[in-house]
């Protein structure tokens, strides 16, 4: 599992490697719907896809697979229960933003079943 680092901002763009790729992760946080948005481009900054809802415990990129390299899937984990994550809670520790392989979604699911 890897989490990714948050910043302090209302708009920024972090670069992470996922599946030995690396993509450029755009987050902004919106006043109006009270909650986080999330672009991911790929290492020269073109859009792969656009305005994924940062919800809290859903998986983020399971609608988006057919566009996506990417096996694993991510996730924005709370503490508490919350409806929308808002714009400190990444910082506070409320929240955090992890991407889980697909050797550990397999195993989760595998001791699940």
């Amino acid at each position: 599992m890897i989490q990714i680092s948050m910043t302090d901002a209302n708009d920024f763009v972090q670069s992470v490697t996922l599946d030995d790729t690396v993509y450029k992760l755009h987050f902004a946080y919106n006043d109006v719907f009270k909650g986080w948005s999330m672009d991911i481009r790929d290492s020269q900054n073109t859009d792969i896809v656009r305005s994924i809802r940062v919800v809290p415990n859903f998986p983020l990129l399971s609608q988006y697979k057919r566009h996506l390299d990417i096996k694993g899937e991510m996730v924005a984990t709370v503490t508490t229960n919350i409806q929308n994550i808002g714009r400190n809670d990444f910082i506070n520790g409320k929240a955090s933003l992890v991407y889980v392989s697909e050797d550990e979604l397999n195993a989760i699911l595998e001791t699940t079943v």
